[in-house]
């Protein structure tokens, strides 16, 4: 199951290929064990969204969780946490 929490990411720390390496969201640090995914979404034009990079990571503590980072506003965002 999956929680949808689509939070600001406090602090982040990328690696030598720009995807997450550690970062700081929720009140707590995690650790970047394998990144198993990226994807690319479009945003909806007609709502003025831009372009947003995912990546589903596995944490160095075993949970799943996605983050993107908004490419016209340069954050990033904690999307989902896996249980």
């Amino acid at each position: 199951m999956a929680r949808l929490v689509d939070r600001p990411v406090e602090r982040l720390e990328t690696g030598p290929g720009g995807g997450p390496r550690r970062f700081r969201a929720l009140g707590r640090s995690w650790t970047v064990a394998r990144v198993v995914e990226v994807w690319k979404d479009t945003g909806c034009w007609w709502a003025g969204e831009g372009e947003k990079v995912f990546f589903r990571l596995e944490t160095a503590c075993g949970r799943l969780v996605e983050l993107y980072r908004d490419q016209e506003a340069g954050k990033w965002f904690i999307y989902r946490v896996y249980d």
